[in-house]
């Protein structure tokens, strides 16, 4: 883990982010990943995440831009994130339903910073849920990883 209080942020990551990494290896999702990976903050995941990810990357939509390998390395990488195992309470309702459970997720476990790509959910609009601050990837690599 790093140093000082950039150590101690507790960070979700919209699942778009980890698909633009695998797309895109320089941007700046690529980037948050690879400060994760490094220790830079821990990262917030759920199993529907993780379920989610999975079946995405099998779609037709997605299959012919990630290589299996690529796909089952992050999410063997998601693993060693901090899982949240209880219920999600289902109180909120995003622009778009497949990211509802993203807003839940911050509500019950309360991250530093929720950085998402989506502009279509309606993540960003909100700016803050809680205490949770809701960023676009460019804007946490600026303001936070200072990248």
């Amino acid at each position: 883990m790093g140093t000082g209080a950039e150590a101690l942020m507790l960070v979700l990551l919209d699942s778009n982010i980890y698909f633009s990494a695998l797309i895109s290896p320089l941007g700046s999702p690529a980037r948050i990943v690879h400060a994760w990976r490094n220790g830079r903050f821990y990262l917030l995941t759920c199993k529907q995440q993780i379920d989610e990810i999975r079946a995405a990357s099998r779609s037709p939509k997605f299959r012919n831009l990630f290589q299996p390998h690529h796909v089952g390395d992050m999410l063997n990488h998601l693993y060693s994130a901090t899982v949240w195992e209880g219920p999600l309470p289902r109180r909120h309702h995003a622009a778009d339903p497949a990211d509802s459970y993203l807003l839940d997720l911050i509500e019950v476990a309360q991250p530093d910073y929720a950085v998402t790509g989506d502009k279509r959910s309606g993540l960003l609009q909100l700016d803050k849920l809680g205490r949770t601050k809701i960023l676009s990837a460019s804007a946490f690599c600026a303001e936070v990883l200072h990248l």
